[in-house]
């Protein structure tokens, strides 16, 4: 066979991996995105309308769920990520209303 073929061939089968790797990561990357604003809005109001302390809240999740994201809170604002900030989540509290998710 002539090195064209070679090259198209090789050129096809490299263009199905990667779209198989993206088709594959959808669903885990759909989790995360779920996953970061459950925690966000959740610690926003396990911090501001229940008035717990972070590592009171903290310990409502799972050891190993803990150890995957990272949580910082500003006023009453709470932001948690994931994937070193590739993923994340924000949740803020307002008077009389509760906790709502930003974005």
């Amino acid at each position: 066979m002539s090195r064209k073929y070679w090259l198209t061939g090789g050129a096809v089968i490299v263009a199905a991996l990667i779209g198989g790797g993206a088709f594959a990561a959808r669903e885990p990357l759909t989790y995360a995105h779920v996953a970061t604003a459950y925690a966000a809005k959740q610690l926003c109001s396990c911090l501001h309308v229940s008035r717990r302390t972070m590592g009171s809240c903290m310990a409502e999740f799972p050891q190993d769920a803990r150890a995957q994201f990272s949580v910082t809170s500003s006023g009453d604002t709470v932001h948690a990520s994931v994937m070193f900030n590739a993923i994340s989540a924000d949740a803020a509290y307002e008077q009389d209303y509760g906790c709502r998710l930003l974005n």
